[in-house]
This record gives structure tokens, sequence and C-alpha cells, in this order.
């Protein structure tokens, strides 16, 4: 009798650790770029936990003052998308799109994976950048995520298993994060540049920001010690202004790596080490 007793303590606990909380989103370095008001959406899989990626659509709702300042400027594929869920591992570009009658933005991670989804492990990653045009200075912006309702909907899953509000996924809503002095300052780099990433060393991930003084094709590709390309981090036309990639390294050796950027005229390389 004991140990059957023992045995279905078991089974409960892995059962609550299984349907619990897998992944938290949060937004994060609101600030303006290229033109643009932009925030980056971001995702914490807590220790202990794995978030198998399958399609999803989170949606962000906004209110601004004074009213009717910002619109969604829609992208495809998105602005930073996530290297690993966009346009790779059987995924498909991931894009923003408004929704809602234009008060809310919507990122959407596209795929038709039934099996072998990308696994986030414990960890903070960017899934991509926001953006909206602005037609005059803003005072107050405030951005909330928008849960599951019937008339509202919010998708998370992880695989093919929708997760729920408060049992699967969690949100940390920013208070007003944006001012008409913050609004204002930005402006346009004056040169190329491609900035040390940070944390180095770092595990598993890092970023890496870099400055465009005008639009132009960027390249950054990651090398190991030896020279080999092990990863394409960004390959595409870009707009001038302020910007960064993140670079998830759950899947490699401890090491020492390089990246590299061309733009233009352009290049450098920076060292960067893994430790894992």
């Amino acid at each position: 009798m004991k140990k059957l007793i023992l045995l279905v303590l078991i089974l409960l606990t892995v059962s609550g650790v299984s349907y619990s909380q897998k992944v938290n989103f949060s937004l994060l370095n609101p600030h303006t770029e290229g033109g643009y008001f932009v925030v980056d959406l971001m995702a914490t899989v807590p220790a202990g936990q794995v978030w198998h990626v399958g399609a999803s659509n989170i949606r962000v709702n906004f209110t601004t003052n004074p009213a009717g300042v910002l619109t969604v400027k829609a992208d495809n594929p998105a602005i930073n998308a996530n290297a690993n869920i966009s346009n790779a591992n059987g995924y498909y570009p991931m894009t923003t799109n408004s929704v809602s009658g234009g008060v809310a933005i919507g990122l959407n991670i596209l795929t038709l994976n039934a099996s072998g989804f990308y696994a986030f492990n414990p960890g903070t990653y960017r899934l991509g950048t926001l953006r909206w045009t602005y037609t005059a200075a803003i005072h107050t912006d405030t951005l909330k995520f928008r849960v599951p309702t019937a008339t509202a909907p919010t998708t998370v899953l992880d695989s093919l298993v929708a997760l729920a509000y408060q049992t699967g996924w969690t949100k940390t809503d920013p208070s007003v994060i944006m001012t008409n002095a913050t609004i204002t300052m930005t402006e346009l780099p004056t040169e190329f540049a491609l900035r040390d990433n940070y944390p180095n060393p770092f595990n598993p991930s890092t970023t890496i920001k870099f400055e465009l003084p005008k639009d132009a094709f960027v390249n950054i590709t990651v090398y190991d010690n030896l020279g080999r390309e092990v990863s394409k981090l960004v390959s595409s036309q870009m707009e001038a202004g302020y910007h960064s990639v993140v670079w998830d390294a759950t899947k490699y050796a401890s090491g020492v790596y390089f990246y590299k950027m061309t733009a233009g005229d352009y290049n450098r390389t920076v060292k960067m080490i893994l430790v894992k």
C-alpha cells in the first residue's frame, strides 16, 4: 500500500510539472528607430521548463496619449525575428500585423510542423520586434498583452498543445513605457558600427548591437574558431538606425566564436566566448 501511495504521488508530481508554466512574455527596450516606435517582444522560459514552439499568435493592445498617434507597421518578415523559429527548422517567416481594428498588434509564429518543434530551454529570448509609425510626440504609451477570450483570441502553443493563460503561459506588462522626452531624443547613427556582444562570455544567448547611418544590405555571420560558418544571423536589406540581434547558442559547444558584419564597404569581426 505504501508503495502504491508513493507511486501515485510521483505521478501527480510529474503531471503537475508537465502542465506548469512554460513561458512568460514581456516587452523590453522601447525606443524610436528609423522613424518608427519599436519594442522587443521577449519570451522567458523558467528553470525546469522547455517551450516547444508551436504555431502561435501573440497579441498586444496599445493606447497612447494623445490618442491615435501610433499606427501598426505590419512587417513580413518580422524585424529581428528569432532565427530559430522564423524561416528555419520547418517554420515560415515570422510576421507582425494590425488586429482588432488597429488597437492591437500581433506577432505570428507560423509552422505546419506535426513534430520536431524547436525547443527553447530555460533562458530569455527575443522573438521579434514590434513597430509602429507615429504622427506626433507621445506623452505616454501603455502596452498590455491580450489574454485569450472568445472575442479577442491569443494563441500560444507548446508543440500542438494550446497553453492557457496562467496555467501554460504568463505575461509581464510594462507600466507607461514612453515619455515625450525619450521619443524626441533618438537620432540616426553617423557611421556604420558593430558593437561588442553582451554578455561575453555568455550562456546560452548573447545580444549583438549594430548601427546603420543609412539603409543597407547587412550580413552578420557567426564562425567557429576554425573559420567555419555556424550561423547566419542577418542577411537582408535593413533601414538606417540602431539594431540588435540575439544569437541563441543552445545547440553549440563551448568555445571561442567570431561574428562578422558587412554592410556596403564596412566590415568588422568580433570575438565572443560561449561557456557552458
